[in-house]
C-alpha cells in the first residue's frame, strides 16, 4: 500500500514495519469504556468498549489513532465483509467475516498489517482523530438482535448487534472529541452501508455539526431478494422516521438527505457490481444491475449534496486503488474524494 492523500490512505497509509503495529489492548484503562479515551499519539490503539458484542458474544471495540495536536476533526471508517442472516449464510456459506472470530487487539493488528496513519500536510484528513470500526456482526453494522440458529443439530447464537455497538462507539467518541467541528464517515461494501445507516447517531451526538458520508461499493439499489429476511434477522435499524425504508433500500438515502440537507453523501461504485448483484438477488448476467444503478444516480445522487464516482464494470470497491484510479474526464479518485471532504464547489458526479 502506497502513501496517498485520500481515504484508505488516510486511515491506513504507508505500510511500515512491526514498530507501527497497534499498541496493546487499552481496554483495561479506567477511561477506555465510557470516559474520554486516552491513547498514544500517531499510534493505532485497540479499545474494547463495554456493552458491545461481536457475533460470537465476545466484546467488540475499535481502533483509534489520535494526532499529536488535539483535534476537532473526526474520521470514522467502517470495515466491510459481507452479511449473513441464517444458519446457512452464517455457518455453511460463511458469507460474512468474523462471525466466529473473537475480534481483539491481535486481530486488529493482523487486519492493519503494520499500516500507519497518514499525518502528512497534504492529507485533508491528516489532522483528524482516526477510527477503524471492525466488522464482526454480519448485519451491515445496523442490527440490534440476538438470534439462535440451528447448525447440524446444535444451536449457535449470533449477536447481530452492529447498531447497538455503533451507538456505544459514538458515546465513547463523543466523550473523547466532544467539540468535533468536522465529522466524516466512510466504509467499504457493508461498511459503506453501515456508515450511512448510522449517520444519524453521529449527528445526534454532535448537534449542529454536518456528518458527511462516503460509501465505497455500497450502492443503495433495491434489494430483490431477502430484504425482509434481513430486517427480521437483524432488527435492522433505519434512520429515524423513514417509513419507506422497510420496503425500499433507496429510501435510506432519501431519509438521510431530508434530515441532514447539508451533509455530503458520496458514492463510489461500479455500475454492474458483481458482489452487489449476488447479495441483492440480481441476475448474474452482464448488465443486469446497470438499470438500477442508473435509476439510483438519477433519483438519489443528483441532489445539491449527493454525488457519485461511477465506473463501468463489475468490480467491487475502489479504495484499494485510491492512488491510481482515474475516472471519465481524467478525474483522479483521490482528487474527487478530497473535493467531497472539503465541500469544494467543483465536486460533481463522474461517470
Amino acid at each position: 500500500m502506497s502513501r496517498t492523500v485520500a481515504v484508505l490512505a488516510l486511515v491506513l497509509a504507508a505500510c511500515g514495519d512491526s514498530s507501527t503495529a497497534p499498541s496493546p489492548d487499552a481496554s483495561d484503562a479506567p477511561d477506555a469504556p465510557h470516559g474520554p479515551i486516552t491513547a498514544p499519539p500517531n499510534t493505532w490503539t485497540w479499545i474494547e468498549i463495554a456493552g458491545t458484542t461481536c457475533a460470537n458474544g465476545t466484546p467488540a471495540g475499535f481502533g483509534i489513532n489520535v494526532p499529536a495536536t488535539p483535534s476537532t476533526e473526526l474520521f470514522v471508517y467502517f470495515q466491510g465483509g459481507g452479511a449473513c442472516w441464517d444458519a446457512s449464510t452464517c455457518f455453511t456459506l460463511k458469507s460474512a467475516v468474523n462471525i466466529e472470530t473473537t475480534y481483539d487487539a491481535a486481530r486488529f493488528a493482523a487486519d492493519l498489517g503494520g499500516a500507519q496513519a497518514d499525518r502528512s500536510a497534504g492529507n485533508v484528513f491528516g489532522r483528524a482523530t482516526l477510527v477503524w470500526v471492525p466488522y464482526c456482526t454480519g448485519d451491515l453494522h445496523a442490527g440490534i438482535e440476538i438470534r439462535d440458529y440451528v447448525v447440524a443439530g446444535a444451536t449457535r447464537t449470533v449477536h447481530h448487534t452492529g447498531g447497538t455497538n455503533t451507538q456505544r462507539f459514538v458515546d465513547a467518541l463523543q466523550a473523547t472529541v466532544p467539540d468535533a467541528s468536522k465529522i466524516w464517515l466512510s466504509g467499504s461494501s457493508a461498511g459503506g452501508y453501515g456508515a450511512t445507516f448510522n449517520q444519524h447517531r453521529f449527528a445526534a451526538a454532535w448537534p449542529g455539526v454536518d456528518v458527511h458520508v462516503l460509501q465505497d461499493g455500497s450502492p443503495f439499489v433495491p434489494v430483490l431478494t431477502a430484504y425482509e429476511t434481513w430486517q427480521a434477522a437483524w432488527s435492522l435499524q433505519f434512520p429515524p422516521g423513514c417509513a419507506g425504508c422497510a420496503t425500499s433500500l433507496p429510501s435510506v438515502i432519501d431519509a438521510v438527505t431530508a434530515a441532514h440537507p447539508r451533509a455530503r453523501i458520496g458514492l463510489l461504485t461500479y455500475d454492474d457490481d458483481a458482489v452487489i448483484k449476488q447479495y441483492f438477488g440480481y441476475a448474474p448476467t452482464a448488465g443486469s444491475l446497470v438499470p438500477a444503478t442508473t435509476m439510483l444516480l438519477a433519483n438519489q445522487y443528483d441532489l445539491p449534496t449527493t454525488r457519485a464516482f461511477v465506473l463501468a464494470g463489475s468490480s467491487h470497491t475502489m479504495f484499494a486503488q485510491i492512488g491510481t484510479l482515474v475516472g471519465p474526464g481524467n478525474v483522479r479518485l483521490s482528487d474527487w474524494i478530497a473535493q467531497w471532504a472539503t465541500g469544494d464547489a467543483a465536486w460533481t458526479t463522474v461517470r
